[in-house]
């Protein structure tokens, strides 16, 4: 039942806050209720920042079960309020490291939901990219609420 209370609530804030982005009581709640009965893949933002192309680089040696992934919000980021980072735990050496950002957009309706206290489960897909020298590293996230 308490899940159930969760879910529901998850989906009013999400569809609160896409109803102040423009769209209709209606379509926020449909987009909402999507959003949280299937899973979204994202694709981090912010990976060429602060070595993060070193540390995705790092993290190609390992097996995806060795990798967890935990979304963190970040209310301290003086360019978004509603950041949320992307935290992969590497368990085999017992590390975690930051490796990019929720893309703006989902993070201003994603944010009040980890607020409330709702549980967002991610996890890493692939690391992609990376083909030619110039060519920048990125991550796969899949977000289930």
């Amino acid at each position: 039942m308490k899940q159930i209370t969760n879910i529901r609530k998850s989906v009013c804030i999400m569809a609160n806050e896409l109803k102040k982005a423009g769209y209709s009581l209606s379509e926020a709640f449909k987009k909402a209720w999507r959003r949280v009965k299937l899973s979204m893949t994202i694709r981090a933002t912010g990976t060429t920042f602060e070595n993060r192309q070193e540390r995705l680089q790092f993290l190609k040696q390992f097996k995806a079960e060795d990798l967890t992934v935990t979304l963190e919000r970040e209310k301290e980021n003086k360019f978004d309020c509603n950041a949320i980072q992307i935290v992969i735990h590497i368990k085999p050496i017992h590390r975690k490291t930051i490796i990019g950002y929720v893309p703006r957009g989902l993070s201003r309706e994603l944010s009040k939901v980890i607020d409330a206290g709702a549980t967002v489960k991610a996890k890493l897909l692939e690391i992609i990219g990376g083909y030619g020298h110039k060519e920048t590293l990125g991550a796969l996230i899949n977000i289930a609420i």
